[in-house]
């Protein structure tokens, strides 16, 4: 096996790795109000109001495939107090 062959399997193996959990982020109604619960949990001062705003104007000014921790980084902004 070259070296190409190597490198095409490895990213192969990265991009599949990656992809089910950005796939999965925020795509279904499930996925969004397992999401709100969690933010619930770190920001106990902000309401549900707060968080779904918070949620939308994320989606709003990141492209999918939406990342977990960049998203947070966003919205952490809108959320405390």
């Amino acid at each position: 096996m070259s070296f190409l062959d190597e490198a095409q399997d490895f990213l192969k193996k990265k991009q599949s790795q990656q992809t089910p959990e950005a796939s999965d982020f925020l795509e279904t109604p499930e996925s969004r109000s397992a999401f709100e619960k969690e933010l619930r949990d770190l920001y106990e001062n902000a309401t549900w109001n707060e968080i779904n705003k918070a949620i939308d104007w994320g989606m709003e000014v990141m492209e999918k495939p939406y990342n977990k921790k960049l998203f947070l980084q966003k919205i952490r902004v809108k959320l405390e107090d």
